[in-house]
């Protein structure tokens, strides 16, 4: 009794008897399986070797308690399971030789029906699983060496729960995830670290006319024949943020890829989601083919418009009434012009259009002069100073001249619009960094940090008491935006309310922007 127990295992070990269990136990967890198949071969072998008069495993589960039992007792053991599990929770093992030596303890009430109780943690991957306990129809029945037995018994169905459990998890996890792939309309593609495919979905089967179980396995550049796809799953496409591709049936499909990583951060794998934007595409085109059509229609009668309202003095002297409601017309028909030239840039410049810059010599400085002179006037009737300040030399780009111009016409006509009276407005280009760098500067009211953030959006505009009568549509700074970014660049805004704000356009001095660059 004096053995310690790493001495009573070993002595376990060494008899036959005690090394046949010990295999019979691994080569069942080995075999693997469910636990409802599992469980009741071990506790049956156990429960011949050991003598016991019967064996409780209960385990620990999210919304009712499993339990294996075996043995002549296990009825009658059924109901101490919560007491004998609260027990081993609190104290840990529970070993009681003789029952009627309890007296006094919460395993008193076992002494009528058991003579000895053996009670163990069943523990594994830092949790506790369960609780096994074993009970002896006689006191005495079984000596110290049995509770090294029996721990031994526990040890490993302790971890054979835990794997069996994680077992079931991952294949729960795999079931839901192969039903959500094959529910998808949208092709999804998985490869691994080698770029070889793991997964291809039916959609993903279908659109690229390949099986799934023949593709598995093979490197992805074997078996998909589409270049965009192939590059994008092997890392080797250029550009992974808005590449779409439409297939020989007329599919169009918006390409997203992901990176899998693991707990260090290595690189596992990739996926490639496919959404059909098929239905999508034909509706943005078609929009957009309706509002160049209907813009370019309502140039015409504008046109018109304009012309008549402004010749209407040549054919009669008009009162001071009659001249206020034509300038009021001419006014409104000059708005209503400028909203349809401006909801014809945003629809060029929309990032899920096809518009291509129409690039040629541009001569920045000249672009910047003109602007200014043709706001003198505007500036000078609110009493602003409107100045000029440029580098000496700037250079000769590649740029969509008309885009440029109109997006800093904008820039130049808000700070107009939007500076009280008696203030300043600069107009500045520089090269900074290797970037050209257009900015218009002003002595407004300035915008808050808030306001800041979305600015440059289409159609949002700065809600303050003191614009209220300006007349805006808010696309303005999304076509500067636009303008910026299809050259490669960017804009942004630096403002500090009761300050004013600097509005800036940057363009690289670089690739397709220099003149020579070959187009793509």
């Amino acid at each position: 009794m004096g053995d310690s127990f790493e001495e009573l295992v070993e002595r376990l070990k060494q008899t036959d008897e005690g090394q046949a269990f010990l295999l019979e136990i691994t080569q069942r967890i080995a075999t693997g399986g469910s636990l409802s198949a599992m469980l009741p071969d071990i506790i049956n072998a156990t429960l011949r070797i050991s003598g016991a008069n019967g064996i409780r495993v209960v385990l620990e589960s999210s919304d009712s308690a499993l339990v294996y039992a075996t043995g002549p007792a296990a009825g009658k053991m059924m109901r101490f399971d919560e007491l004998v599990v609260t027990t081993v929770a609190e104290h840990g093992p529970v070993m009681v030789v003789n029952l009627v030596s309890a007296k006094g303890t919460s395993l008193e009430v076992l002494k009528e029906s058991f003579g000895g109780l053996i009670a163990l943690p069943l523990n594994a991957q830092g949790m506790l699983q369960g609780v096994m306990w074993v009970v002896y129809s006689q006191p005495d029945q079984f000596a110290e060496g049995d509770l090294a037995f029996l721990a031994i018994v526990a040890g490993q169905t302790a971890v054979a729960i835990a794997n069996a459990r994680a077992f079931d998890e991952a294949r729960r996890r795999r079931e839901q995830l192969a039903a959500i792939l094959s529910s998808s309309g949208d092709p999804v593609l998985v490869v691994d670290e080698t770029d070889c495919v793991l997964l291809l979905n039916p959609a993903a089967e279908l659109a690229f006319g390949l099986d799934a179980e023949s593709a598995t396995g093979h490197q992805v550049t074997e078996v998909i024949q589409v270049g965009l796809v192939a590059d994008l799953l092997s890392g080797t496409a250029e550009n992974t943020e808005s590449a779409e591709w439409q297939n020989e049936a007329g599919q169009t499909f918006s390409l997203r890829l992901s990176e899998m990583h693991n707990e260090r951060d290595e690189r596992t794998g990739r996926v490639l989601l496919m959404r059909d934007i098929t239905r999508y595409k034909n509706l943005r085109d078609n929009q957009s083919e309706f509002v160049s059509t209907v813009s370019h229609d309502l140039r015409s009668p504008l046109t018109f418009m304009h012309g008549y309202a402004s010749m209407l003095p040549m054919v009669g002297e008009l009162n001071e009434k009659q001249r206020s409601f034509a300038d009021k017309i001419i006014v409104g028909i000059a708005q209503m012009t400028d909203l349809v030239d401006k909801i014809l840039d945003a629809s060029r410049l929309d990032p899920d259009g096809n518009y291509e810059l129409n690039r040629d010599a541009c001569d920045v400085a000249m672009v910047v002069s003109e602007i200014a002179s043709t706001h003198q006037l505007p500036a000078e009737k609110k009493n602003l100073r409107l100045t000029v300040e440029m580098d000496p030399a700037l250079p000769i780009l590649n740029l969509d001249d008309l885009m440029l111009r109109r997006a800093l016409n904008n820039l130049v006509d808000n700070a107009i619009k939007y500076t009280p009276e008696s203030g300043a407005i600069t107009v500045g280009a520089t090269i900074q960094d290797n970037n050209l760098l257009l900015t218009v500067k002003d002595t407004g009211l300035g915008i808050s940090e808030e306001n800041q953030k979305r600015l440059f959006e289409r159609f949002r505009r700065v809600r303050r008491r003191e614009h209220q009568a300006i007349k805006g549509n808010g696309l303005g700074l999304f076509i500067v935006k636009s303008v910026a970014q299809k050259h490669g660049g960017d804009a942004w805004v630096e403002s500090v309310e009761g300050e004013g704000s600097t509005f800036a356009i940057r363009i690289p001095l670089e690739g397709q922007n220099l003149i020579g660059a070959q187009s793509r």
